[in-house]
């Protein structure tokens, strides 16, 4: 069980040797995918922090808007139930309790 364990260092050990003699060219291409990673992820968090500032604002003025004709419906209905103090309400007896 242990030999298993330390063929498997000895190849991990292998292959990071491997790795760490890449060329300079593979570490500067590595370098440079990695800064255009980095470049596309900033620049995507700063689309989406603007697009926030400009649509939070646009948001909040219609929700407002919808409040306040809410509001004033609210008003216009009240006035014309005072207005109707007399209103008869029809219907019909489905079940009354004999107490």
């Amino acid at each position: 069980m242990f030999s298993s364990f330390k063929q498997q260092s000895s190849q991990w050990q292998q292959m990071f040797a491997r790795r760490q003699s890449a060329g300079p060219l593979q570490r500067i291409l590595a370098w440079l995918m990695l800064g255009l990673m980095l470049f596309v992820g900033v620049a995507v968090l700063v689309f989406m922090l603007l697009l926030s500032w400009i649509l939070i604002p646009i948001l909040l003025i219609r929700h407002r808007a919808k409040i306040k004709a809410w509001q004033q419906r609210q008003r216009a209905d009240a006035g014309t139930q005072h207005n109707n103090a007399n209103t008869v309400i029809e219907g019909e007896v489905i079940h009354k309790r004999e107490d």
